[in-house]
């Protein structure tokens, strides 16, 4: 067992003293959007998050917030997480101790520890980051060009899992790829000089009203469709699919109630999108990703995913679809995402006034 494994065996027995040293060193207090601030290097960049920023208050207590405490020196000491979905209360705490070259943060939810990190520095660099969880371990280690981070090896429980590769140019940061088992990705790519985000959107949405129809040319139906929904779990990744049901399976759920009609987890005819994963599909991706959290408060990113892809499903209503595969009189396409959480709104934008009183003159709304 590492020093680290002793040290966050402990931190359940030290949660109140390291609360009390922390908190007596603030000398003022932030509101942060999430995901807030840290550290090491690259790790927002990674993830496709913008780090938090800084509010003039706190916002209503149904959005997730952070207040941050910083020291004398303006370096944060304690961290505390509010939730939005527990209606505003205290859920996460961290609290941060520095010593010379060394950094060490203990993170808690309400009953226990969750993870302790130690920062190691160098000339003012941070030079690697050793981590220990409920979970397991983990560490990385930077290296630097010219000041600048260019390489982040990472292990996990000990075993090296993958590199992160950095490349600068003048403007900064313009590509970041991970290596893992000899394959390559690429994280995080800037958009060329005159990028437009709607544009690349509208062909996106092109690419899938093509796609689509042939990929439920080859849908296994018992019988006529009744309708196609474009499923969904996260807007802004824009992967769609398709899950078709009969007008026969579509009553037996209406007889749970008018929702489960319209759900595609329970529909039995699933298919495939082909869609490339071409580096057009990714950069939209990435940039819609960015918005939710570089504009948090309202989601921008997976607004614009979800128009996109209920802009989708309007026009594929508008498509020959007894030439393309069997389907009812009142055959209709709507997105939705697995939960159902959009299906109103969706079901506003996706359909026509005739195709929405239909629906409800069949008990489906």
């Amino acid at each position: 067992m590492s020093d680290l494994d002793v040290r966050f065996a402990r931190l359940a027995d030290e949660r109140d003293s390291r609360r009390s040293s922390a908190r007596a060193l603030v000398g003022r207090w932030d509101w942060y959007t999430w995901p807030g601030l840290d550290p090491r290097p690259l790790h927002f960049e990674r993830d496709l998050l913008a780090p938090g920023r800084r509010l003039d208050t706190r916002p209503p207590a149904d959005q997730g917030v952070l207040r941050i405490g910083f020291d004398a020196d303006g370096r944060p000491v304690v961290i505390e997480e509010y939730s939005g979905f527990l209606h505003g209360r205290l859920h996460y705490e961290t609290f941060l101790r520095y010593d010379g070259d060394l950094a060490e943060a203990a993170h808690y939810d309400p009953d226990r520890p969750i993870y302790l990190h130690e920062y190691h520095f160098e000339g003012g660099l941070m030079r690697s980051a050793e981590m220990v969880a409920r979970g397991g371990s983990g560490r990385e280690t930077y290296t630097y060009a010219d000041g600048r981070i260019s390489r982040v090896a990472i292990e996990d429980d000990r075993r090296s899992r993958s590199v992160l590769t950095a490349e600068h140019d003048d403007a900064g940061l313009f590509r970041l790829v991970e290596t893992a088992g000899g394959r390559s990705e690429v994280r995080y790519e800037r958009p060329p000089t005159g990028f437009d985000l709607g544009a690349a959107c509208r062909d996106i949405e092109d690419t899938l009203v093509r796609l689509i129809p042939a990929a439920a040319a080859g849908l296994a139906a018992d019988g006529p469709v009744d309708c196609i929904a474009l499923s969904y779990h996260l807007p802004a990744e824009l992967s769609v699919e398709i899950c078709a049901a009969t007008a026969e399976e579509r009553a037996a759920l209406r007889s749970i109630d008018a929702p489960a009609a319209w759900a595609p987890a329970d529909f039995t005819a699933v298919a495939e999108v082909a869609a490339d994963d071409t580096a057009a599909l990714r950069l939209v991706r990435q940039e819609l990703t960015l918005l939710d959290t570089r504009d948090h408060d309202v989601a921008a990113g997976s607004e614009a995913g979800r128009r996109l892809l209920c802009a989708v499903a309007a026009r594929l209503n508008d498509h020959d679809w007894p030439g393309t595969l069997p389907v009812t009189d009142d055959f209709l396409v709507y997105a939705v995402d697995l939960e159902l959480a959009d299906l109103h709104r969706n079901l506003t934008d996706c359909l026509t006034p005739d195709q929405l009183a239909r629906a409800r003159e069949r008990g489906l709304l």
